[in-house]
């Protein structure tokens, strides 16, 4: 279904097809590449992967696109409807970014995508579409960058109906200094730990450091990849990403487009001529985005991780065509060893008034009461029990 309407000089249309979406890859790269948005995680090839592999049972999209008088496309909000239950019974019906919404977090940096100049009217537009739309309740957009243009434009659209809170806080560092400099910067032990860890390695075994380029490798390193990775936090008593359902699917599909594509940094370290660390990544806007990795547990206490981030970074710095290393978002304090820069995302938030919405929220209070309940009746050990547990089941379950 393709409605649409005028506004000023926008014309608005919302997609919820799948085809009428994969026929706007082209435009959508496009409008991208001129926007301040660009980043790979909003690419229509990864998005719609995910909305393939990963979307939730009872789904629905629902894509604003936004063009001009010329009909050419200036804005497109990658939105869909997702009904929750409570115990089975439906309520609230939330609109959120693809790429969000599930148990794994696929997907960072997300916003409405606007041609640069077009801000204030895409923002403007997609509202009034949204506005104009009976079937949603809670507006819930996640991962947005806290400097976008485009939330601060919607913001005014919403004004005080709406909520803004931090979302997460990711690391990145710049590469386009020297890597002596770059190691300079760092900490005096982490910088003498890093040189002697590294030294140790290389005395030690036959080292290979390599970035994947071809097809030829990139399978062998994919299959390194998820055989590392869940070793790694099997060893740690935890199910390790990949047994999450689906998420190996998305990442070796999504590997193999963006090698195609040119957008794949995946590296592999080699001791004694087996791999023994592996790290994925991608870039787009000269920025590299960390996505997943995996050493063997067998050399913990070397520092083999340490090692081979250092080795990536420093592949980074020497790439003429990269600008940033982004270690993504997450509070893992081995981070800030490398640097202290960040990037904060927010949630925007907006409950439209409504049965279900009064549903929702008589809800959230009777669970957040029952929470605060269960904290002061059940011991401490009891509650981390039941989360491992939780924890285990929803990296199993099928979304």
């Amino acid at each position: 279904m393709v409605a649409t309407i005028e506004h000023q000089k926008v014309e608005v249309e919302t997609v919820d097809d799948e085809r009428a979406l994969e026929r706007l890859a082209s435009e959508w790269n496009d409008l991208l590449d001129n926007s301040d948005q660009r980043v790979f995680f909003l690419r229509p090839f990864w998005l719609s992967l995910w909305w393939e592999i990963l979307k939730p049972a009872r789904a629905r999209l629902n894509v604003i696109v936004c063009r001009d008088c010329t009909g050419r496309l200036i804005g497109l909000a990658p939105l869909y409807i997702h009904q929750r239950r409570t115990l089975g019974v439906p309520h609230v019906r939330n609109l959120m970014f693809l790429g969000t919404g599930v148990y794994a977090q696929t997907s960072e940096y997300l916003d409405i995508i606007a041609r640069r100049g077009w801000e204030s009217d895409v923002a403007r537009a997609v509202w009034t579409r949204l506005l104009g739309q009976s079937n949603w309740d809670r507006l819930l957009l996640c991962e947005i960058p806290s400097e976008s243009r485009v939330l601060a434009h919607l913001q005014n659209q919403l004004r005080e109906a709406a909520s803004t809170s931090a979302c997460n806080r990711s690391h990145h560092i710049d590469t386009t200094v020297h890597w002596d400099e770059f190691v300079d910067s760092l900490s005096r032990s982490t910088r003498k730990h890093l040189k002697r860890q590294t030294r140790r390695f290389e005395e030690k075994y036959r080292c290979r450091f390599r970035r994947v380029q071809n097809d030829d490798e990139l399978e062998s390193a994919l299959d390194a990849l998820v055989f590392l990775h869940q070793a790694r936090w099997r060893s740690k008593g935890q199910p390790g990403s990949f047994a999450i359902s689906g998420f190996e699917n998305l990442v070796r599909r999504a590997g193999r487009a963006a090698l195609s594509e040119g957008r794949l940094r995946l590296w592999t370290l080699e001791l004694d001529d087996k791999i023994a660390a592996v790290r994925l990544a991608v870039i787009d806007g000269g920025i590299v985005h960390a996505i997943q990795g995996g050493f063997d547990p067998a050399y913990t206490r070397d520092s083999l991780g340490s090692v081979m981030l250092g080795m990536c970074i420093k592949d980074c710095i020497d790439d003429p065509e990269v600008i940033a290393y982004d270690f993504m978002g997450g509070t893992d304090a081995y981070k800030d060893w490398w640097t202290s820069l960040g990037r904060q995302t927010v949630t925007l938030s907006y409950l439209r008034p409504g049965f279900r919405s009064s549903v929702y929220s008589r809800l959230s209070t009777a669970i957040h009461l029952a929470r605060t309940a269960l904290k002061r009746i059940v011991p401490l050990s009891i509650r981390k029990a039941l989360y491992e547990k939780l924890v285990i089941w929803r990296h199993h379950r099928k979304f």
